[in-house]
C-alpha cells in the first residue's frame, strides 16, 4: 500500500511538473513572439536578444568566442527577467512589488501607474529629411508644458546665447549631419519608444538643428529615417547606409552626430536646473578601437571643455562613456568628425531634453564658429 501511494504521488508530481513545464514553455514562446512584434516596453524592438540570451545559456562557448556583451549597447533583455516576470516579479517596476506587499499603496494605484501612448504607423521607405539653412522664422523657444518635476540641485544661471558666435555667411553647404540609429527612443509619458517623430528623439534633433541654424547660422541636415524598428540589433548597419548616402553626396561634414537618449531610470541622476529650467543631462559615447578615435575625440573634448567651463552640471559624469568596439564602432569609423551624443534619459520629459539642446548648440557653435 505504501509503494502504491508513493507511486501515485510520484505520478502526480510528474504530471504537475509536465504541465508546469508546458505552461512555462508557452509563456517563454509568447515572450519571444512579443519581442519580435512590439516596439513598446522596456525591452522594445530588441527581439533578437531573446534568441541570443538562449544561445548564451545553452552554448556558453559560443558566447565567449562569438559574442561580446559590451558590443550590445543598450540591449537589456534577459532570460532571468523573463523568468521573474513569469512568477509576477518585474525588476523594472519595483513599485508593483511594493504594491503587492504593502496594501495601502493600492489606494494610489492610478497615481503610480506609468502609461505610454500607442505608437503611430510609419513608412520605412519614406524617410523624413529636413535641411536647416538659417532662414527659419519660427520661434525657437521651448515651453515646459510637461515639466512638473523639481530638481534637488540648486538652479544655476548662465547666459546661453552668444551673438558673437553667429555666422552670417550665405554659404548653405551643410556643415553638420544629425541622424538617429535608434530613431524611436522617446521620453517620459511617451514611453521608451514612440514612432511619432514629434514625441521621440527626432524632436530633440529638430530643436538642435533649428537652434544651430537660427541662432548661429550653421547649416544642418537632420535625417529622421527609422533604423531600429524591424531589427534593433541591425540599427547601426542600416544607419551606416544612411550616413554613407550623405557622405557620398556632400563629402565629409564638420560634425556627424548620431543623436540618442540615455536609458537611466533615475531622474535625479540625469536632471539638473539652469536658469530656473529643468534640463536633461547629456554625454558622449565613443569607441576606443575605432581607427578615427583620436580625431573624433578632438571634437568631443572641445565640446566637453566648453561645457565644463560654462555648464558642468549639465553633463552625465565626466561627459564621456567608452566602449572598445560597440556595434560597428557606432559608425564612428566612417569619419574623423563623428560621435554619438545622448541627450536626456527615458526618465526625462521631452521638453527637458529639448531644453538641453540650446546649451549643446552653444558648445558646437564655439567649436565651428569660434575659431
Amino acid at each position: 500500500m505504501v509503494n502504491k501511494n508513493m507511486n501515485n504521488s510520484i505520478s502526480s508530481f510528474v504530471v504537475i511538473l509536465s504541465i508546469s513545464i508546458m505552461i512555462f514553455s508557452i509563456y517563454m514562446f509568447s515572450i519571444f513572439l512579443n519581442e519580435q512584434k512590439t516596439l513598446q516596453g522596456s525591452n522594445a524592438g530588441k527581439g533578437n536578444m531573446f534568441y541570443i540570451e538562449v544561445v548564451n545559456y545553452v552554448l556558453p562557448v559560443y558566447k565567449v568566442t562569438s559574442f561580446d556583451d559590451e558590443d550590445m549597447a543598450e540591449s537589456t533583455f534577459s532570460v532571468k527577467n523573463a523568468i521573474l516576470n513569469y512568477v509576477g516579479i518585474n525588476l523594472n517596476q519595483p513599485k508593483e512589488i511594493l504594491k503587492k506587499e504593502i496594501a495601502c499603496l493600492k489606494v494610489s494605484n492610478n497615481s503610480m501607474d506609468y502609461n505610454s501612448n500607442d505608437v503611430t504607423s510609419f513608412n520605412l521607405s519614406d524617410p523624413d529629411i529636413t535641411k536647416n539653412t538659417g532662414d527659419s522664422n519660427t520661434d525657437n523657444k521651448t515651453n515646459n508644458t510637461d515639466n512638473n518635476t523639481n530638481v534637488n540641485s540648486p538652479s544655476q544661471t548662465f547666459q546661453v546665447f552668444n551673438p558673437k558666435l553667429k555666422n552670417n555667411s550665405t554659404d548653405t553647404k551643410p556643415e553638420i549631419l544629425i541622424y538617429h540609429s535608434h530613431t524611436t527612443e522617446s521620453y517620459g509619458v511617451y514611453g521608451h519608444d514612440n514612432l511619432d517623430p514629434t514625441k521621440n528623439v527626432c524632436a530633440v534633433g529638430d530643436e538642435l538643428a533649428k537652434t544651430l541654424s537660427d541662432d548661429y547660422g550653421i547649416s544642418v541636415i537632420h535625417d529622421t529615417t527609422i533604423h531600429n524598428a524591424t531589427d534593433y540589433n541591425g540599427s547601426y548597419m542600416r544607419s551606416r547606409q544612411t550616413l554613407n548616402k550623405y557622405l557620398s553626396k556632400y563629402g565629409n561634414f564638420k560634425m556627424i552626430i548620431d543623436l540618442h537618449r540615455d536609458s537611466d531610470p533615475d531622474k535625479d541622476d540625469v536632471t539638473t536646473n539652469i536658469n530656473g529650467e529643468n534640463l536633461g543631462k547629456f554625454m558622449f559615447v565613443m569607441t576606443r578601437k575605432n581607427p578615427h578615435f583620436d580625431k573624433n575625440m578632438i571634437i568631443v573634448n572641445s565640446l566637453i571643455n566648453t561645457a565644463k567651463k560654462n555648464f558642468p552640471q549639465l553633463m552625465i559624469g565626466n561627459g564621456t562613456y567608452y566602449y572598445n568596439y560597440g556595434m560597428n564602432f557606432f559608425n564612428q569609423d566612417e569619419s574623423n568628425n563623428a560621435f554619438l551624443l545622448e541627450v536626456g534619459s527615458v526618465s526625462n520629459t521631452l521638453d527637458e531634453a529639448k531644453g538641453t539642446t540650446k546649451y549643446i548648440a552653444r558648445a558646437i557653435a564655439e567649436y565651428i564658429n569660434g575659431k
